[in-house]
């Protein structure tokens, strides 16, 4: 996928963070700085904007370039201690964000915002700022915050529906993260695209660190823990004391900033029989003191526990301990078991469980040059899974991606005239009202329980809905129950070796326009619905004009074709029928070729019109075509034998009823939905309860048309007799 737009102008991705740090000091700093690096290196600009102060003290620049990733803080890097500063210093820093947002909206095609906030105000408003100057969103989900004890009331309400609701994509760190993004965008957003980056690092820079050796102590062997989770830290003090205890030399060295809490720690390491010397706190070190640290260690720590913090996440630091050749010691859960196996590449113990973690410890001092072995295949798993190398076409992919499904589904649908508009306001609201009294009647409920008590196939085709019709109707299916079917399902069906699911839904699409592209295929991909397309394979094959599509007058006097967009295409062209194909959810059928009415046709026209659209098709498909639907729905029985002899198994009409296990195979009836109706009246279509409803009120007003025709020509006849009278009168005169 190219990061270039038509004019040439490479992608931009703007990552927007706060009060995590940046660039160094906090595994947050990390991660966006590698996929920053990954986007660079494949030709994609990444810049950063931070909306708060640093936690850490090592940051001090508010401005620069770091890795070859311009940044910029929209705050003070320092952190105010007088509360009333600080609230002024935060609504200052959301002023100058929304000031550098602005900025992009001249150029908002190729820019795309990477929104490294995972709660508090700063997510809610980012994402409402950037649907209003029309930016895609990517949302970072490298932590499963509503599981966390501490989790603010506002954080899960953010998890629950609105942080995926704005976005466009969503970049989560583990499996787990992505199952639950995947269930919470099925409900509010089908659209989202979920892409999982694991925790990514530049195995090259730990790989070549020199080892740092304590001048006072070189022959005491040092475990290294990198973090700031106490917990962990209180954990590792005990499994400390535990070695010692069994006549094992070492110490510990914990990289992090832990300020006046390092107290508490040092007091519960005397506790356990360790003195000052044993546990030693470097604090927030620079990068090459850190891989040094690394380098240095006869073990790298990671404790993991049985709880969902641990199951959700995948820790940056274990690509840098990987990357170090160092054997890690940890704890088998989450995504790092794809990857790394006890005794082979890492020392994996139960999470949480203190005796198994000391034995490992235990093992990599008793055995030194086997630890070194399997810290050489740690390493070589980091490289291969973690490193960012190895993620940089397709984290390209992804974001450009979502720039690209962002323009296509907030592309403004085209006009459907001065005229029409209103006239469909007002034909929708009035069978709006219409539907919901259809609704509030029971009407509907008792179709639906009809349709979901099993024995019949609700089928329903479109033309050409609107992406927010169509999401809309799949939902509301998706949410009554209602499972879909494909259309070999169909024929088992009707060929009697299958019984209907309960609420089985068979949906297909007439005419092949070419708004399928970008208003159906997005709702197919993200709700995994089997479709048919009925294909004029002629029409799809030549012009792409619609012979129905009545010619209308233009200003100049001249007529000219109605076109739905830019062009005077209507349908599809081949190669996008074709990518539409490669979907593994969409399969084709026959509309003939120029979409011709079958009733009274020739042996000559049928092998056309039957013969040659199925050939095509298939040609394109690389597939067998055995389905047809009969253009405007018109049949007069002739077809049968065609159809037979062309290998078709199933021909589908307009008929408003359910389908059957007894139904006629080659006159299936179909639901027929609007294509910018109300999201009421497609209700009442989809269980069939609409056309029994309206058709009287069709019948009466075709009689008040007749009766009103009657009396414009007997007004005409009395005019014109009155004005031959007139005449008559006047030669008369004369």
């Amino acid at each position: 996928m190219s990061n270039v737009d038509s004019r040439n102008k490479p992608y931009q991705v703007v990552c927007v963070c706060g009060g995590h740090g940046f660039p160094l000091g906090t595994g947050s700093g990390a991660r966006i700085t590698m996929v920053g690096k990954a986007l660079r290196e494949a030709g994609v600009g990444f810049r950063l904007l931070h909306c708060g102060p640093s936690p850490v003290a090592i940051n001090t620049q508010r401005s620069g370039v770091y890795e070859g990733i311009p940044f910029e803080y929209t705050t003070s890097v320092k952190r105010p201690n007088n509360r009333l500063i600080r609230l002024l210093m935060y609504a200052g820093g959301m002023l100058r964000l929304t000031e550098r947002l602005i900025r992009l909206w001249p150029e908002r095609a190729q820019h795309i915002v990477y929104l490294y906030v995972m709660m508090g105000p700063l997510n809610i408003y980012t994402g409402l700022l950037c649907r209003v100057l029309g930016i895609p969103v990517v949302q970072e989900l490298c932590e499963w915050w509503p599981c966390e004890p501490s989790c603010s009331g506002f954080t899960r309400w953010l998890h629950k529906k609105p942080m995926f609701k704005l976005a466009t994509g969503t970049l989560v760190i583990s499996r787990a993260i992505q199952a639950r993004a995947a269930e919470r965008a099925a409900a509010v957003n089908p659209f989202l695209a979920i892409h999982r980056l694991p925790s990514i690092v530049d195995t090259r820079r730990f790989a070549t660190a020199s080892p740092l050796v304590d001048a006072e102590r070189p022959d005491v062997p040092n475990f290294v823990y990198c973090g700031t989770w106490h917990h962990d830290v209180y954990f590792l003090v005990r499994a400390l004391a535990r070695v010692r205890r069994s006549g094992y030399m070492c110490k510990l060295t914990i990289v992090g900033n832990y300020g006046p809490d390092k107290d508490q720690i040092s007091k519960h390491a005397l506790e356990n029989g360790l003195s000052t010397e044993d546990v030693v706190f470097t604090g927030c070190v620079d990068e090459r003191t850190l891989e040094a640290s690394y380098k240095g260690a006869v073990g790298l720590l990671m404790p993991l526990w049985n709880d969902d913090q641990s199951v959700t996440r995948l820790p940056n630091k274990m690509g840098e301990y990987l990357g170090s050749g160092r054997p890690v010691i940890g704890s088998k859960i989450g995504d790092l078991t794809e990857f790394l196996f006890d005794g082979i590449n890492a020392y994996l113990g139960e999470p949480g469980n203190e005796d198994d973690f000391v034995a490992r410890m235990i093992a990599v001092l008793r055995d030194p040059e086997r630890a070194t072995q399997i810290g050489a295949a740690g390493q070589a798993a980091g490289v291969a899974y973690l490193d960012y190398r190895s993620h940089i076409d397709g984290l390209a992919k992804f974001f450009t991606g979502c720039i690209q499904q962002y323009r296509t589904l907030h592309s403004p649908r085209p006009s459907t005239g001065g005229v029409k508009r209103p006239y469909m306001m007002l034909r929708n609201a009035a069978c709006g009202f219409l539907a919901l009294l259809l609704i509030l009647s029971g009407r509907v409920r008792k179709a639906r329980k009809r349709a979901l008590g099993g024995g019949v196939v609700t089928s329903i085709y479109f033309h050409k809905p609107n992406r927010r019709l169509l999401e809309r109707c799949v939902r509301w299916l998706m949410k009554h129950g209602y499972t879909f079917i494909s259309t070999k399902d169909l024929m088992d069906i009707l060929a009697g070796g299958k019984t209907p699911a309960r609420g089985a839904a068979w949906l297909s699409f007439d005419d092949g326009n070419k708004e399928l592209l970008h208003d159906v295929l997005p709702v197919i991909r993200a709700c995994k619905i089997p479709i048919t397309l009925f294909i004029p394979s002629g029409i799809i094959e030549g012009n792409g004009f619609y012979p129905w599509i009545r010619r209308e007058t233009s200003s100049s006097g001249r007529f000219e074709a109605r076109s739905f967009a830019s062009d005077a295409r209507h349908a599809l062209t081949v190669s996008e029928l074709q990518e539409l194909i490669r979907c593994e959810h969409i399969t084709i059928g026959s509309h003939t070729v120029n979409h011709t009415l079958t009733t009274s046709m020739t042996e000559q026209k049928a092998d056309v019109e039957f013969g040659k659209s199925k050939r095509t098709l298939e040609s394109w498909a690389g597939a067998s075509v055995m389905s047809f639907a009969y253009p405007e729905g018109c049949y007069d029985g002739s077809e049968r034998p065609f159809l037979k002899r062309f290998g078709y198994m199933l021909a589908a009409t307009t008929e408003n009823s359910f389908v059957t296990p007894h139904s006629d195979p080659y006159l299936v009836p179909r639901f027929s939905i609007g294509d910018d109706i109300s999201f009421p009246e497609a209700i009442c279509n989809m269980v069939g309860v609409w056309q029994p409803a309206v058709e009287p009120l069709k019948s009466f007003s075709a009689r008040v048309r007749r009766i009103g025709d009657r009396f414009k020509t007997f007004s005409r006849r009395s005019i014109c007799t009155t004005s031959g009278n007139q005449r008559d009168l006047q030669v008369i005169n004369k």
